[in-house]
């Protein structure tokens, strides 16, 4: 009789397991407003399949979402002045530059606009996909008469902060 009720709560606890991780989860994070996503922001949780970036978001480091293999899409709120998403890919705000696409996202419409790239945009994504991305961006730029860039910055907007691999000035 033990051994059967020790099966059956065994049966139960893994069901339950399954139940659980087959929900989709989202939080709400109650108090100051964000204002700055970096890599602290998300990890270690890559169970994250969406984001949704608010208003009051005014930097993103660019290594901010690179494990998250479950990520299929990123929306930003209209108001927000510095991104934007399109296509469930996230973009600065004047769509010129891609700054993610969402490692489990396996299509998406690159904006005629596009023509940079940040370093981490397509990390994780599958490389068929990545090398059709950056096809697609190169094109872009050429049809623009603009240089195809592959961006080596820490945060976004670019003139906020130094990138951490510069040495910063000296000042008497």
């Amino acid at each position: 009789m033990f051994h059967k009720l020790k099966k059956i709560t065994a049966i139960m606890i893994i069901t339950f397991t399954v139940i659980i991780s087959a929900v989709p989860v989202s939080a709400e994070i109650n108090g100051p407003a964000v204002t700055k996503l970096d890599s602290h922001s998300m990890r270690p949780n890559n169970k994250v399949m969406g984001i949704h970036i608010g208003e009051t978001v005014e930097e993103i480091a660019s290594d901010t979402f690179r494990n998250q293999i479950n990520l299929k899409y990123i929306e930003v709120s209209d108001g927000n002045p510095y991104f934007t998403s399109f296509s469930y890919c996230l973009y600065d705000k004047d769509m010129t530059t891609l700054i993610c696409f969402p490692q489990a996202l396996d299509k998406a419409e690159i904006p005629s606009s596009v023509t940079k790239i940040n370093q981490y945009a397509l990390y994780g994504v599958e490389p068929e996909i990545g090398t059709k991305v950056k096809e697609a961006i190169r094109k872009n730029a050429e049809r623009l008469g603009t240089e195809y860039e592959y961006l080596r910055y820490y945060t976004f907007p670019y003139n906020q902060k130094w990138p951490y691999t510069c040495e910063y000035p000296l000042t008497n």
